[in-house]
């Protein structure tokens, strides 16, 4: 079994993922640090876990802690304290669901954790990885496809809607996370991201609505995608996409059309407190254990 210790468990990413793990057949959670809230049930906080945890939260997370794997949620930890813990105990695994401000990521062996771009080395030895942002995880993987056969170029579009706080929060460092990536793929692509945001009227609802100049057919766009039928939370389609086929799950689905012979439309939807968030943060667990990807995932939608 793992072994399951939370840091800023009190935070609301943190009660999402609790909500997750609770019934994952692989786990047992350990710890729910949550400093100042010592001896407080888990449940005063996380109202939608009562009758499923009886669990109490604990004071700050130790150098030793009893588990196989640390997430680290809300403002629970800085650079520093990363760092020694890692020193400390680097047979435990540690994934961040909330950047840490100031991390050196590179220098510290930390994987950019999205699946559909990084699943290799996620299942080959990685110890630490990084939950990316809500708006980065819709837009990459909406855009890594096309990215692969150096198909992105100038007129690239991008409007997103998010919930208010993500937008908030995220923008700054999803553009710098999306750039960073989709140019690692597409040398030639450079900051060629044009971002507009609009707040959601749900939620659970993230959506990206993408344009941009392509010649190729759409027959051969559905063959690009087809990169995805191995992976487990990626879903390109043809029809209209709604939030209702994501809401409540790590889904990222992506509706494909072509306007004219020459313009691309994407339509990429997800649940922001999952994708990029404690669904794509267990969805690395199980990959950095050598679990099936779907394992404590395959949750039906909440909405119909």
């Amino acid at each position: 079994m793992i072994k399951v210790a939370i840091a800023g468990a009190d935070s609301p990413e943190a009660g999402e993922l609790i909500r997750i793990l609770v019934n994952h057949p692989e786990v047992i959670i350990t710890t729910l640090s949550a400093p100042g809230l010592e001896g407080r049930s888990v449940t005063s906080i996380h109202h939608g876990l009562i009758g499923e945890l009886k669990l109490n939260f604990s004071g700050p997370l130790s150098m030793t802690p009893d588990c196989s794997v640390i997430f680290v949620c809300g403002n629970s930890m800085t650079a520093a304290e990363f760092s020694a813990l890692q020193l400390a105990r680097p047979d435990i695994r540690t994934v961040i669901v909330k950047a840490i401000p100031n991390l050196d990521i590179e220098r510290l062996g930390v994987v950019y954790g999205l699946p559909e771009i990084n699943r290799k080395p996620l299942v080959r030895g990685t110890v630490s990885a990084i939950v990316p942002t809500p708006l980065a995880s819709v837009i990459l993987v909406a855009l890594y496809p096309l990215s692969l056969h150096m198909l992105l170029n100038d007129s690239l579009r991008i409007r997103v809607s998010a919930p208010a706080d993500i937008i908030t929060t995220d923008k700054g460092l999803a553009k710098k996370e999306i750039t960073d990536m989709l140019s690692q793929t597409q040398l030639s692509f450079g900051d060629k991201i044009n971002l507009e945001f609009a707040e959601s009227d749900s939620n659970r609802k993230m959506k990206a609505d993408i344009t941009l100049s392509c010649p190729v057919s759409i027959e051969q766009i559905n063959e690009i995608y087809e990169m995805y039928d191995d992976h487990n939370f990626a879903f390109p389609i043809s029809s209209t996409v709604s939030d209702i086929e994501v809401c409540g799950t790590n889904k990222c689905v992506i509706s494909l059309h072509k306007d004219d012979d020459s313009t691309l439309s994407i339509e990429a939807v997800a649940d922001p407190r999952m994708r990029g968030g404690a669904g794509e943060a267990v969805h690395i667990m199980n990959l950095l254990f050598g679990l099936h990807e779907k394992t404590g995932l395959a949750l039906k939608a909440s909405e119909f």
